[in-house]
């Protein structure tokens, strides 16, 4: 595997993986909170009187389902954002304590979440001819999210190679100074 200690633009690897977890981290919420609204809206709009005139989320998208599928959806939804956000935390906490399984979770969540992405692009695609916009914008999302996922790795990788990510960490010329100092003061 690549063993750059440098991911986008020329940032640290660790700084890039922390970025990535609070971008995610971001998302997830984001998600959370419009599957849930969606969620909430849809179950007031079938207490309420339905017609065929009331229109839910899904035909914005250009699908075209039954309530029972959307709120299956939904459901989902809010159960995978959940996870989602906590494995953006468990990234973070990775690589701030050093630990290549947390990193290694992260990874792993992320790579399940990118197939059932691309599988649901082409769910949807199947299901309409017309929601090729929704396809598109998840592929997209997936390949994007596969670079990600390699500098993840990456850092997975060199972690288990012994490479301290940890922020706190001394520079070389610190510890032979640290080390001259402790050396004079065990002589006194």
């Amino acid at each position: 595997m690549c063993t750059s200690e440098k991911c986008c633009f020329g940032v640290p690897l660790n700084i890039g993986c922390i970025i990535v977890g609070i971008i995610s981290g971001i998302l997830s919420i984001i998600l959370f909170s419009m599957s849930t609204l969606f969620f909430i809206l849809e179950i007031g709009v079938h207490k309420k009187e339905v017609t065929e005139e009331s229109v839910h989320f899904a035909k914005y998208l250009g699908l075209y389902l039954n309530s029972s599928s959307v709120h299956i959806i939904l459901s989902i939804t809010v159960i995978i954002s959940l996870l989602w956000m906590m494995f953006s935390i468990l990234l973070i906490l990775g690589i701030l304590r050093n630990n290549a399984n947390f990193v290694l979770s992260h990874f792993l969540f992320g790579t399940m979440m990118n197939i059932i992405s691309m599988l649901s692009a082409l769910l949807v695609l199947l299901q309409s001819l017309e929601s090729w916009k929704l396809s598109f914008i998840l592929f997209a999302w997936s390949f994007l999210h596969i670079h990600f996922l390699v500098v993840i790795y990456t850092a997975y990788d060199l972690m288990n190679k012994g490479k301290d990510f940890s922020f706190n960490q001394r520079a070389d010329d610190e510890d032979l100074l640290a080390d001259y100092f402790d050396d004079n003061l065990d002589s006194l």
